[in-house]
C-alpha cells in the first residue's frame, strides 16, 4: 500500500507563527507565558469543544489544535474552551499570548468521520474520493472486507482511495493513526477489472494552470499522474481517458501514471515559464533581485534589459534570485527555462554603481544559524541594511568602513548580499557569490510512527528544501512551512533510521536521533 499526501501539509501553527485572533473574548495584556497542563476530553470531532487548563491564559490571541487555528474563549487565566476546527488533524493544543506560546505534551486526538464518497460504485481499479473530517494520519482505508490499494490524504477534509480486486460491497472504513474508525454508506462493488495503463502522449508544452488531456488505455486503475516528478490533480473520465491540471509547481520532464497494475511514462512535457514580477524595480550590478513566477525549474539564463547573462539561483518552480551583472541595462526581465524565454511586462531600472558601500568578499562562503560571518568591501560607514537572499539580516555590527560582522539569523535564507547605506546600495558582483545556509535539523517530532505518520522537522535554513528522506529509504512528499519547520509524511516501506534533508544549493544535514517506524 502506498500512502502519500499531495494537499499542504499543516504546520505544528500555534508555536510557530499563528497570527490571527482566534479567541472571542478581549486580549488584555498578558503577564506570562502560558503553559498548558492538561485538556477534556483526549479525542473528539470537529466542532466540539475542548477545556484546556494550565496557566498564562490571559491575553491569549491564538489557539491551535494539530497546526490549525481553533475558536476560542478563555475562561480565565487557568482555563480556556476551544472549538475543534475542520482542518484540525491529531497534534498539540497550543496557546499563543503575547509573552511565549506553550502547548499540550500529548497529542488531541481527532476522531474521523465520513460525509460523502464519490463515486458511490466501482470496478477494481476506481479511485474514489472520500469527504470528511479528520482524516489526517489515516492509517489504512478498506472497501467492504478488502485494504484500499492505494490511498491518499489530500487534506484533513479529504481523502482518495482505489478500489482493490476482491473487494465486497459494503461501507468503507477510514482507520485513523490511534485507531478510531468512521464507516460510509455502502460502496457497490462491481467486480471487472482494470489493465496496466498505457499513454499516448505527444510532445506539449503548457502553461501552470492548464488542463491536459491524456490518451491511452488501463486508466481505471491510475491513482497517481506527475508531470516532470510534480503530482498533479486529475480526472479519470474513462479507461481512455485522463484529464490532469498543470500544477503550480510543474517541472518539464515526463508525463507519468502509476496504477497498481503498473505505470506507463511518456517524455516530452515542457512547462512554459511565466515572469509575473521582480524586485527590487531598479539597482546597480550585484544588485540581488527576486523573481516570481512558474516553470523555473531547469531555467538556464536570467537577464536584465539586454544579452548579459546574470548569476542566479532558482529556489523552486515560482521563485528565483539573479544577481544583476556588470554591463546590463533598463530594460524586461527575462528567464529562460526549457528554451523557452519568459520576459517581464515592466522595466527593470539599471543604474552603474559610482557612489555608497562596495562588497568585495564575505567568509565564510556557507554557514549555519548563530554562526558569524564577516563582509569585506569599502563605503559600510552608514550602512543600515543588509540582505541576504532577499531576507533581512539583523543586529549586523559595522566594525569599520571596510568590515561588518553578524551572526547568522535563524531565518536566513540562500541567495546574495546586499549592502545599502544612506548613498546607496551594493550587492557582490565577483566570482563565487551566492551564500549558502547550511540547514540544520534541530528536533522533530513525533518520534515514532507508521507509513501515512506527518513529522514536524524544526532547525534552521530549510528554504530551498529540495528532499527529505529517511537515510537510505524513499524520497518523502513534503511541505516547507518556513525557514525553520517542514513537514513530511512517512513514506510506505521506510525502515528506522536517521532523517535527513537536502536543500537545492546541495546543503544536507542529518538528524542526530532516529525515527522509529512502527507497523
Amino acid at each position: 500500500m502506498v500512502v502519500r499526501n499531495f494537499g499542504s501539509l499543516a504546520a505544528c501553527a500555534c508555536l510557530v507563527g499563528a497570527l490571527s485572533l482566534a479567541c472571542h473574548k478581549s486580549s488584555p495584556t498578558a503577564s506570562a507565558v502560558p503553559v498548558v497542563t492538561s485538556f477534556s476530553p483526549a479525542q473528539g470531532l470537529t466542532g466540539s469543544n475542548v477545556i484546556v487548563t494550565g496557566t498564562g491564559f490571559t491575553g491569549t490571541t491564538n489557539v491551535s489544535i494539530g497546526g490549525a487555528t481553533a475558536n476560542c474563549v478563555v475562561n480565565s487565566d487557568t482555563q480556556l474552551t476551544a472549538t475543534v476546527p475542520l482542518a484540525a488533524q491529531t497534534g498539540i493544543i497550543g496557546v499563543v499570548n503575547g509573552m511565549g506560546s506553550g502547548g499540550s505534551r500529548t497529542a488531541f486526538e481527532v476522531l474521523p468521520t465520513i460525509t460523502a464518497i464519490s463515486p458511490t460504485t466501482g470496478a477494481p481499479g476506481t479511485t474514489v474520493t472520500i469527504t470528511g473530517t479528520g482524516l489526517s494520519g489515516t492509517r489504512s482505508i478498506t472497501f467492504g472486507s478488502g485494504p484500499a490499494a492505494f490511498f491518499y490524504v489530500n487534506f484533513a477534509n479529504q481523502a482518495q482511495a482505489v478500489v482493490p480486486y476482491g473487494s465486497t460491497t459494503g461501507p468503507i472504513t477510514v482507520t485513523a493513526s490511534f485507531g478510531a474508525t468512521a464507516t460510509s454508506p455502502v460502496f457497490t462493488y462491481t467486480g471487472g477489472g482494470a489493465t496496466a495503463p498505457v499513454l499516448n502522449f505527444p510532445a506539449t508544452s503548457a502553461h501552470v494552470g492548464d488542463t491536459l488531456s491524456l490518451a491511452g488505455s488501463g486508466f481505471l486503475g491510475v491513482s497517481t499522474v506527475k508531470l516532470g516528478g510534480v503530482g498533479a490533480v486529475f480526472t479519470t473520465n474513462s479507461d481512455t481517458s485522463i484529464t490532469v491540471q498543470v500544477p503550480i509547481n510543474a517541472a518539464s520532464g515526463s508525463v507519468e501514471l502509476d496504477s497498481f497494475l503498473g505505470n506507463a511514462t511518456a517524455p516530452g512535457f515542457v512547462v512554459i515559464p511565466t515572469l509575473t514580477g521582480f524586485s527590487p524595480a531598479g539597482g546597480a550590478p550585484g544588485t540581488p533581485v527576486t523573481l516570481t513566477g512558474s516553470g523555473f525549474i531547469g531555467a538556464t539564463s536570467v537577464t536584465f534589459g539586454n544579452a548579459t547573462l546574470s548569476n542566479f539561483i532558482v529556489y523552486d518552480a515560482n521563485t528565483a534570485q539573479a544577481n544583476v551583472a556588470a554591463g546590463s541595462l533598463t530594460g524586461p526581465v527575462t528567464i529562460t527555462a526549457s528554451g523557452l524565454p519568459a520576459v517581464s511586462t515592466g522595466s527593470f531600472t539599471f543604474a552603474s554603481l559610482t557612489t555608497g558601500p562596495v562588497l568585495l568578499s564575505f567568509s565564510p562562503t556557507s554557514a549555519a544559524a548563530g554562526q558569524t560571518v564577516t563582509l569585506t568591501g569599502s563605503g559600510f560607514t552608514g550602512v543600515n541594511s543588509i540582505t541576504v537572499g532577499g531576507a533581512p539580516i539583523t543586529g549586523f555590527n559595522v566594525a569599520s568602513d571596510t568590515q561588518i560582522t553578524f551572526a547568522l539569523p535563524q531565518d536566513a535564507v540562500s541567495g546574495y548580499f546586499a549592502v545599502t547605506n544612506p548613498l546607496g546600495a551594493a550587492g557582490f558582483s565577483g566570482p563565487s557569490q551566492l551564500f549558502t545556509v547550511t540547514p540544520v535539523i534541530s528536533s522533530f517530532t513525533p518520534g515514532t510512527g507508521p507509513a501515512g505518520t506527518t513529522v514536524t522537522l524544526t532547525g534552521s535554513g530549510f528554504i530551498g528544501t529540495s528532499q527529505v528522506m529517511i537515510t537510505g529509504g524513499t524520497p518523502a512528499n513534503f511541505a516547507v512551512v518556513d525557514a525553520n519547520t517542514v513537514t513530511f509524511q512517512i513514506p510506505a516501506g521506510a525502515a528506522t533510521g536517521t532523517l535527513s534533508l537536502a536543500t537545492s544549493t546541495g546543503a544536507n544535514c542529518t538528524s542526530a536521533g532516529t525515527f522509529t517506524v512502527t507497523q
